[in-house]
């Protein structure tokens, strides 16, 4: 079940909403956590078992944190329940991966290979693992209690508007929200609108752009022309998808009275790679920041370069079991590391410059085949395009395959982009609740029911598309 589905929408949405409701306020926890479980059950009722032990395991492992935190056991209890969440991770996640890199090598040498069954990896357990690590160190340091309502945290680790993918929330945010939190009509009408917002995005914009981007990504041997079109719109395909999930998940909070932390802030208005890094999936570049980079810049002593570097490159493991993803995170930690040198960092306050945005944006649009492919063949393929290998290329076949809709949705997507960046200054001093994508206010509404409208009635047309993100 995905929130783009006319199951999801029509069905499970309005059916939780009213149990929800009509809960009394202090169980509203349990309706979260069944409604939440029989979510996630949907997809495979097997792996559900493993989400409850994952639950469980940091539930006893921070109240264990919390028991010994004046005797040096203390650390132990830290480091045994991370290993068992990276444990987790690893094995569902990198055990492929792994067995396919020792294969290959094996194979180089002269030996014969081995091969292990195709493990499937479980939804969202990047994401919920990630949340359940970050309390277990915030028990460990002191920034947050540990929970002694199993309910509250369960409901927490498993709330299924961001079980999949993200945001990524931090319980010490959110304990008083899962203790006591306001409703009210206003809320729940803002949150309605910015799930409709997140909607249109996906349905309307992403997935009229993927038959176009898959087209385009899929040519043998692209000249510069098309590997710029497949590039630029594969990456606005994966932004609108992302971000409209993004959306759709603050939006369901808002539903339920809670408030989640903003996941994207205009990032193709960036001036540097470090700035794009900033907003471009907020939470995941903050959760780096908090519990690996100043980890290992601070406690260990590392360079700032090395420290930089390191984080950047587990990013992009983080994202996929592919040689590709690492490449592609060693390619901004890389960036960021000489743009520092040579003082091209900018922040969100710093003047816009149309050539500091296009620079970065070179950059970006040439490393994102690693990330778009997710192999490397496929992405050296592009990226030989981009670099004019292939010559200069053309669009000419694509009228043939594409509908005058489809590239009516690509046009719209581009100046939807563009207008994000140059619009309003607004747009670039950070996030201001008076951007026009993202502001609700009541004359916006009946658009975004129009959009609803007509994203509905694709989605009646056509089967539903699952977000890109599920797969991390």
């Amino acid at each position: 079940m995905v929130f783009s589905s006319n199951l999801f929408v029509f069905l499970f949405l309005p059916l939780f909403l009213a149990a929800y409701y009509l809960t009394p306020g202090r169980w509203r926890n349990w309706t979260i956590l069944l409604g939440s479980y029989l979510f996630y059950a949907w997809w495979r009722p097997d792996f559900l078992l493993l989400f409850v032990a994952i639950t469980l395991w940091n539930y006893v492992f921070a109240l264990a944190i919390q028991k010994y935190r004046e005797h040096p056991r203390c650390f132990y209890w830290l480091v045994v329940g991370v290993a068992g969440d990276l444990a987790a991770l690893g094995y569902f996640k990198y055990t492929n991966f792994g067995v396919d890199s020792i294969s290959a090598l094996m194979v180089s040498v002269g030996l014969n290979p081995f091969y292990l069954e195709t493990i499937i990896l479980p939804l969202g357990i990047s994401f919920y693992t990630f949340q359940a690590l970050a309390y277990l160190v915030d028990v460990y340091r002191g920034d947050a209690k540990p929970t002694r309502s199993f309910i509250n945290f369960a409901a927490f680790i498993s709330f299924f508007p961001q079980l999949i993918a993200g945001p990524i929330l931090r319980y010490r945010n959110l304990e008083r929200q899962f203790e006591k939190r306001t409703h009210s009509m206003e809320l729940f009408s803002l949150g309605a609108s910015r799930f409709l917002l997140g909607f249109i995005k996906k349905v309307l914009i992403a997935d009229s752009i993927a038959p176009v981007a898959a087209y385009l990504m899929a040519a043998p041997e692209p000249g510069f022309v098309d590997s710029v079109f497949a590039v630029v719109l594969s990456t606005l395909q994966l932004y609108f998808d992302f971000s409209g999930y993004s959306d759709m998940a603050i939006g369901l909070g808002m539903m339920m009275g809670f408030k989640f932390q903003e996941n994207f802030n205009q990032p193709f208005v960036c001036q540097s790679v470090t700035e794009f890094w900033q907003r471009w999936h907020i939470t995941l570049s903050q959760w780096l920041r908090d519990y690996l980079y100043r980890p290992l810049k601070k406690t260990l002593n590392w360079p700032m370069a090395a420290a930089t570097f390191s984080t950047l490159t587990l990013a992009g493991l983080w994202h996929g079991a592919d040689l590709a993803f690492v490449l592609w995170g060693a390619a901004i930690g890389g960036m960021m590391v000489l743009e520092r040198r040579l003082g091209w960092v900018t922040t969100m306050s710093t003047p816009y410059s149309l050539f500091r945005n296009y620079r970065a944006q070179a950059f970006l649009w040439f490393i994102w085949p690693l990330f778009l492919a997710g192999n490397i063949p496929d992405a050296w393929r592009m990226m030989s395009g981009l670099l004019g290998l292939n010559g200069l290329g053309s669009l000419n076949n694509l009228a043939l395959y594409v509908s005058p809709m489809t590239l009516f949705f690509c046009l719209v997507a581009f100046v939807w982009e563009r207008s994000a960046a140059f619009y309003n200054k607004r747009f670039y001093l950070g996030l201001d609740e008076s951007n026009v994508f993202q502001d609700v206010s009541s004359w916006r509404v009946p658009i975004l029911w129009c959009g609803f409208a007509l994203a509905v009635t694709r989605l009646s047309a056509e089967s539903f598309s699952p977000f890109l993100y599920f797969q991390f």
